[in-house]
């Protein structure tokens, strides 16, 4: 298979595995399990796996990003700011809403970067950059209120942690610059989510929980840490490298769809006419950045 078309469709399924993982820990939710317990094993358990790999893969530079203290406020900042909070904010907002409206909300991101960017950069945005933010704040709109604009069919506290979980995508694409400069992407990845991982499972003391029980939720955990971080992120990643990172995060917009296709058809999530205009409305954004910039991010 040629190399674009690989990239294509490694990109693809990344895509679409994450779309997976979002409905995987809806799932999960509705029998009873938190995010406060699936997220620091998600972010703890898919970290050590691909650190554990780069430590047989490359053994003397395993440790490199965790050593080098003049990057050490980065790498944390990427850790906890970014990595941990982006995937709390995110699975929380799931638990509160459902999988296809978080992911689609989470999506609003590229266009908060595009607003840090603006003002680093002391520019105005461009006139597609401003319709790209007319339509991502239609799309929320639409979403939140399905047009009625006296009530919200989301709650107040599903749409601010959706929100959060945007900003904080905006810190893991922007704050490692220089880490992902010196180090493997994948491997500052992995220790970030280790170090994320560590701090969430002390903070939220995951020994307390009930855990897990029954097949069905251990099969939806396990697709959560593996086909949802582990493959969907490496697939994605090696997407970038084939085809490049505008392409990618184009196709990459499979993931609300994918995320609304599984929770329609595995776990009965409905839909009307304005979650599917918020969700183009949002996703539209995407493909208007793309004309302009050449680095607009993966959201998950």
């Amino acid at each position: 298979m040629p190399s674009h078309q690989l990239g294509v469709l490694l990109t693809l399924v990344g895509g679409v595995l994450w779309g997976f993982s979002g409905v995987c820990g809806q799932y999960l939710f509705s029998q009873g399990i938190s995010a406060d317990f699936l997220v620091p094993y998600r972010l703890l358990l898919a970290g050590a796996f691909i650190v554990l790999y780069y430590a047989f893969k490359a053994p003397k530079a395993v440790f490199a990003p965790v050593t080098d203290i003049k990057l050490m406020a980065e790498l944390l900042t990427y850790a906890l700011l970014g990595l941990m909070m982006t995937q709390y904010a995110y699975f929380y907002s799931i638990e509160l809403s459902n999988a296809a409206v978080a992911t689609v909300i989470q999506y609003t991101a590229p266009v908060l970067i595009l607003a840090v960017i603006c003002l680093k950069e002391r520019r105005a945005p461009r006139p597609l950059e401003i319709l790209a933010l007319f339509c991502a704040m239609l799309g929320v709109f639409f979403l939140a209120t399905h047009a009625q604009i006296s009530a919200l069919v989301i709650s107040p506290e599903a749409l601010f942690w959706c929100l959060v979980s945007a900003v904080c995508v905006c810190v893991y694409n922007l704050a490692p610059a220089r880490l992902n400069a010196k180090y493997s992407v994948a491997l500052t990845l992995g220790w970030g989510m280790v170090i994320g991982g560590v701090v969430l499972c002390l903070y939220m003391r995951v020994w307390e929980f009930a855990g897990l029980s029954g097949t069905a939720q251990w099969l939806a955990f396990l697709a959560v840490i593996t086909l949802g971080t582990i493959f969907a992120f490496s697939f994605y990643m090696t997407g970038v490298k084939l085809i490049g990172a505008s392409k990618a995060s184009m196709i990459a917009c499979i993931e609300p769809l994918s995320a609304a296709f599984f929770g329609y058809f595995w776990l009965g999530t409905k839909f009307v006419f304005w979650d599917f205009l918020g969700f183009a409305l949002i996703i539209s954004c995407i493909f208007l950045l793309s004309k302009k910039r050449d680095d607009i991010p993966s959201a998950n």
